[in-house]
């Protein structure tokens, strides 16, 4: 194993091949789907209580329903794992070349957010960022 800080739960909206590309690299990552939570109309709050549970930061290209939801955990004074939010691209490989880019820069320390890497902006909302 990589031994990256980061375990990673994919939401719905991401291709579940992500999910089994990244752990043949050696990352610690699981999709919705293969947990049995897809096409299940699962509430966003509740994926984002899965993945705490677990442990996980959570990958998502729903941005418009998860940075509130990060800020209503904060007001809350709920922690969670963190949420990465991404725009969507479709194309597996890309996405994955991406991802795993952002996954080392955040295993070197480099806690900036958003991070920009190869045209992408993750922002990566952690249990103590301030957004």
């Amino acid at each position: 194993m990589v031994g990256l800080s980061i375990r990673l739960f994919t939401d719905e909206d991401v291709d579940p091949r992500l999910a089994v590309a990244l752990r043949q690299l050696g990352h610690d990552a699981m999709s919705c789907h293969e947990t049995g939570r897809s096409n299940q109309k699962i509430p966003d709050h509740e994926q984002l209580a899965f993945a705490t549970q677990e442990g996980r930061t959570i990958l998502t290209f729903n941005a418009r329903d998860y940075v509130p939801l990060d800020q209503e955990w904060k007001s809350a004074g709920l922690h969670h794992a963190g949420i990465i939010v991404s725009p969507r691209i479709n194309d597996v490989g890309e996405l994955l070349r991406r991802v795993e880019g952002h996954l080392h820069s955040q295993q070197r320390g480099n806690a900036i957010r958003p991070a920009t890497l190869a045209g992408l902006t993750l922002h990566y909302f952690g249990k103590n960022s301030v957004v």
